[in-house]
């Protein structure tokens, strides 16, 4: 972030005060989360499992963490609420090394519940015994947030003029993806722990969501699908990134068809003829007014390649998207 975009932060503060609109009530005490409005969160959903949640997560970290604002070096912040199996908080400093000669911020990473098992979350909670309630994760994640705010305020007070604060938090699998069971959520029955899907379990948080959209065959319809599921919970989509996918067809005429590309355009198409139906729903007109709201990035290397040199290649297109999330937040 340059000095221009720090003191028109700085003038929304002094308009606004010291809380964040996009936060309400989200505990059973009534507690209510007021965020600095220098303390930028976003979260990240997917269209399904394994469609690169963790590689946009890590880019949008990096790409915050070498913007900064001159003169102070604000932290970056990753949040995985829910982790079965491995650690998405790994990938990301793996992938966010500072040795490249350049100034970066802080990064700083935590996962707040995990399990062992690589599952579903509402099956490992059960299989290990281990259950956390919908009300246990976002209350703990709203204490973290606060955590981060109060920790940074009196720095963000004192360096106006340069200071946000950014904060990325990744959920679960897909949009409709089981969050973890909990004999004390409400969808408890006799038979089984009750559970709720992701987007229910954040809805009352409120919180700005980067989307990520399918680049394989057949990612049109998953992606829009998790996207009405998100709109119809009132969720606000600054931006949809899609990673491209490769054919998994044998036929070497198709190697050719990017279907990543192919399923942004059959988004951008299918929001423009939505909003011609229904001009009242701003849902759609929002992420078609800026180009750089919904992108396409290239495929990932096969595996085992590291990925330092794609995110090299793909920083600008990190960085833009970094400065429009910034715009939104602000805007």
């Amino acid at each position: 972030m340059r000095v221009g975009q720090c003191r028109l932060l700085r003038r929304v503060a002094s308009r606004t005060g010291a809380t964040c609109r996009f936060f309400s009530d989200i505990s059973s005490s009534g507690s209510s989360v007021h965020l600095h409005p220098h303390h930028r969160v976003h979260l990240l959903f997917g269209a399904n499992t394994d469609v690169g949640k963790s590689v946009i997560s890590s880019g949008l970290v990096r790409a915050a963490a070498s913007a900064g604002c001159d003169g102070w070096q604000s932290p970056v912040n990753y949040i995985k609420p829910l982790q079965c199996g491995g650690s998405d908080e790994s990938f990301v400093l793996l992938n966010n090394d500072q040795q490249e000669g350049r100034r970066m911020n802080d990064i700083r990473c935590q996962t707040l519940f995990s399990w062992k098992t690589p599952a579903s979350p509402h099956l490992v909670s059960r299989w290990e015994n281990a259950p956390v309630s919908d009300e246990e994760v976002v209350s703990k994640l709203s204490a973290v947030l606060r955590d981060i705010d109060n920790t940074e305020n009196n720095d963000v007070d004192n360096n106006l003029e340069t200071a946000s604060i950014t904060t990325i938090i990744e959920s679960a699998g897909g949009v409709l993806s089981p969050s973890s069971s909990s004999p004390f959520n409400k969808t408890t029955t006799a038979d089984h722990w009750g559970w709720s899907t992701q987007a229910d379990l954040y809805a009352p948080l409120r919180i700005p969501v980067v989307f990520v959209g399918d680049g394989k065959l057949g990612g049109i319809s998953v992606t829009l699908s998790s996207l009405e599921a998100l709109w119809t919970r009132g969720y606000r989509i600054d931006a949809v990134v899609f990673i491209e996918g490769e054919s998994d067809a044998d036929n070497n005429e198709y190697d050719s068809i990017q279907f990543g590309k192919g399923n942004a355009e059959a988004l951008r198409e299918y929001m423009s003829m939505r909003h011609q139906i229904d001009p009242s729903k701003e849902v759609y007109d929002e992420l078609l007014r800026d180009d750089n709201a919904i992108v396409c990035l290239p495929p990932l290397p096969p595996m085992p390649i590291p990925l330092d040199e794609w995110y090299r290649s793909n920083e600008g297109s990190f960085l833009r998207l970094h400065q429009l999330l910034d715009k939104k937040w602000i805007g």
